[in-house]
Parts: structure tokens; C-alpha cells; sequence
């Protein structure tokens, strides 16, 4: 989601993105909002999805690239539009033969592997194992906790936006880990985030 000036919009300043629910079913993106009728966005490329728009991701050192995106159209524009209540969004959808590459050293020192239209990495994975022992740490957490234990922990956990949330019996294990499995799928590590 890009903004009027082409700058994509983050939940760092933009909170409400983590109330857009993303659905994906065979042939359709299905978003939803709260108090907002749900927009279905094709999967594959159509007609009227073939204008490219050339844009900043964003204005920062991490991921000031500039990439080739399709425009989505304008229902989903004005959908956006009005659940961020920002007008000129733009939903943006990455050009298949895109070939943007991380910027970042991987632990088998290569950067040589395409990376989406994000930061740093394609997914985040985070421990609930170390984000107890980073909270036991920071003394501010504990203070503005008015929650139990469970509920805090989870909602400091929540602040990191993982994609993956996985509990050990250790902190900071992970940092270890060169490859994760989910069922036949193989996830590699491409080191620490700095978030």
C-alpha cells in the first residue's frame, strides 16, 4: 500500500494496517476492516490491472529502492482510502519479473536471493522464549503492564509483527537455527532483524 507521494505505508506509522485482515483463497486477495464491507482483488493479472507504477517503497536507508509495481485498481484505492481514512492510497502489486535482492549479508554470505516488496527479509520469525527474557530486562515493559503474565507476553510479543510465533524451552535459540520446517515447507535463515 502505497501512499499519494508513492511512499509505502508501514504499521510504524500507520497502526491501522494490522486491522486489515488479508484472506487468500484460489483466485481472489479478500481484505477486511472492521466496520467495512470485505474487496476481493484478483489474483491473476488482468486487463485492468496493467498499468505500471513506478514508486518508492520507502524513504529510508533500509529499503530505499525504487521498484516497478502494478496499480490494483481504483475500488481497492478508495477502499483503502477510506479505511485508513488517507486519501490517494494505492494498492500496489509486485511485477513478476521483479528482481530486487536483499541488502543484507545472509549467514552463507551471499545476497544474491530476490526478496518481495519488504524490508529486510521475507517473513519474521519470533520466540516467545526471548521476547519473556527481553521484557524481564526492560523495566518499562514491566511497569506499563496492567495485564498477567500470559497477556502481557503476548501482547509484547505481538508489538514485533512475526509472521512465524514459536515457543522453546530456551531464549534466544533461534539465532542458532539455519532452517526451519513447517510441514514440507523449508524456511532459511537469513540471520537476526534488527527490529
Amino acid at each position: 500500500i502505497v501512499n499519494a507521494n508513492g511512499s509505502a505505508l508501514t504499521q510504524k506509522t500507520e497502526p491501522k494496517l494490522c486491522l486489515i485482515k488479508p484472506r487468500i483463497t484460489d483466485m481472489w486477495l479478500e481484505l477486511s476492516f472492521p466496520f467495512m464491507p470485505m474487496i476481493r482483488v484478483p489474483l491473476a493479472q488482468s486487463d485492468h490491472i496493467s498499468t505500471v507504477a513506478v514508486t518508492s517503497m520507502c524513504q529510508s536507508k533500509v529499503c530505499g529502492d525504487r521498484i516497478e509495481g502494478l496499480d490494483c485498481g481504483n475500488e481497492v484505492a478508495d477502499w483503502l482510502s477510506e479505511a485508513l481514512y488517507c486519501p490517494g492510497l494505492r494498492l500496489i502489486r509486485q511485477i513478476p519479473d521483479d528482481r530486487r535482492k536483499s541488502k543484507i549479508k545472509s549467514k552463507n554470505n551471499s545476497n544474491e536471493h530476490s526478496i518481495a516488496l519488504s524490508n529486510q527479509a521475507q517473513y519474521l520469525l519470533v520466540n516467545t522464549a526471548s521476547v519473556a527474557w527481553l521484557t524481564s530486562r526492560v523495566s518499562d515493559w514491566d511497569e506499563l503492564s496492567q495485564s498477567n503474565d500470559d497477556e502481557h507476553l503476548r501482547d509484547v510479543t505481538d508489538r514485533f509483527r512475526g509472521n512465524f510465533i514459536v515457543e522453546t524451552s530456551q531464549p534466544l535459540e533461534e539465532l542458532h537455527w539455519q532452517v526451519l520446517r513447517i510441514g514440507a515447507m523449508k524456511f532459511v535463515s537469513e540471520g537476526p532483524c534488527v527490529r
